[in-house]
């Protein structure tokens, strides 16, 4: 019995026999014999490689096939090609099989701007056309029976899938799109993650004076580096239908506040219980300042009553006493609202500013607004990042600043 040749390049392009089908396949060999011809070139298997070794463990006999190609190209073509028609295969391994086939055609179509370039008997510029164009990607389609697109999914899928989802697929227990498409969301994630860490290294080594952001704070400030914030001060909207900002405001404040750093909020009172629920999701209540409105007020409706005063609440990262003494209470002069509706006086931050903050600290504010709280920060040699989500309010308020 003639020793033959095992090539590992060829022996990969077949995928392999699970063990159930291997023993059974050896029972079959052994009780009605190896009827199958191992298909050889070269004295190198190409197609047997399992009967082959079967018979060598129980010394069954075995008849060979020659086959000729002309090249080894030609062979790993032939091997793929022959698994299509003896195999019951998913659309997943279908796939799989035909992106081996993927050097094969980009060597064919190499082979084939050769051949042009000698017709021609002149050298082809990059734009030129090969003897019969071969579309790759349209090929291996083709192929496998598949779209365009299920091509490029799978050779994303084999890059970056585990092999207990490649098994999956294999068994068609997930489908080719659901992988792909949480492959997907998993590279946004890591991009936005790698992002966000680069972005932190640079913030944490850049001293900022002003820095002034249009858009939703929960994106915009993304890269900003955990525990860097001394101090959010800040007023966000009141009706109901903002209610969400203030588990936001909370969960946020949580992550870039320095440990004992204030997050302090001027609220309606309308929904007052629940704003302070929310906000104590994540902080520590540590106070609410009465802010006084001089000058014209406001009717609340809802309860018929005239609105002199606003509550400020006081919460904390890790609640720890404050190092000096000052009162609850604050006048607000005369509010301005030339660049907002809800826009608070100067008067009223500034003392918020100097009771809770040092020079050259570092402030945020979320809901920017027409910018006051940034003013007022630069004239008190404090540092501020602010946001606004409206672009309106936004071009008002850099055209102020």
């Amino acid at each position: 019995m003639k020793n033959l040749k095992i090539d590992n390049e060829f022996k990969s392009l077949i995928p392999d026999l699970t063990t159930e089908e291997l023993n059974q396949l050896e029972q079959n060999c052994i009780k009605e014999g190896i009827h199958d011809a191992i298909v050889i070139w070269n004295d190198i298997i190409i197609d047997g490689h399992n009967r082959y070794q079967i018979a060598k463990n129980n010394e069954l006999d075995y008849k060979t096939r020659v086959a000729i190609f002309e090249n080894r190209n030609e062979v790993k073509k032939w091997i793929i090609l022959n698994q299509f028609g003896r195999r019951n295969l998913s659309l997943y391994d279908r796939s799989v099989l035909a992106l081996k086939l993927e050097g094969y055609y980009k060597e064919k179509a190499k082979e084939n701007l050769k051949l042009a370039a000698e017709k021609t008997n002149t050298p082809l510029p990059k734009s030129a056309k090969a003897i019969n164009p071969i579309d790759t990607r349209k090929e291996l389609s083709k192929i496998a029976n598949v779209s365009h697109d299920t091509i490029d999914k799978v050779r994303k899928i084999e890059a970056k899938a585990t092999t207990e989802v490649i098994s999956k697929l294999s068994k068609g227990e997930v489908s080719i799109n659901q992988v792909y498409q949480e492959i997907k969301q998993e590279e946004k994630k890591e991009k936005k993650q790698e992002e966000r860490r680069k972005l932190a290294e640079e913030g944490a080594e850049k001293k900022i004076e002003i820095d002034f952001r249009l858009g939703d704070f929960e994106e915009v400030f993304a890269d900003i580096p955990d525990g860097s914030i001394d101090c959010i001060i800040t007023d966000p909207p009141y009706p109901y239908e903002f209610i969400e900002c203030w588990t936001k405001l909370s969960n946020f404040a949580k992550r870039v506040l320095k440990h004992n750093g204030f997050c302090i909020a001027y609220s309606g009172q309308m929904y007052l219980p629940e704003v302070m629920e929310r906000m104590s999701e994540h902080l520590d209540y540590y106070w609410t300042f009465a802010v006084y409105h001089e000058g014209q007020t406001q009717i609340v409706n809802g309860i018929n009553l005239m609105c002199r005063w606003k509550p400020v609440l006081i919460f904390q990262n890790g609640k720890k006493k404050i190092d000096h003494t000052f009162q609850d209470y604050f006048i607000s002069e005369q509010r301005e609202k030339t660049g907002h509706d809800w826009q608070q006086s100067k008067s009223g931050v500034a003392y918020l500013i100097e009771m809770f903050t040092k020079p050259n600290d570092l402030i945020l504010e979320p809901f920017a607004g027409s910018g006051t709280t940034i003013l007022v920060a630069k004239e008190k040699k404090r540092r501020i990042m602010a946001s606004e989500i409206d672009e309106q309010t936004y071009n008002i308020a850099k055209s102020i600043l």
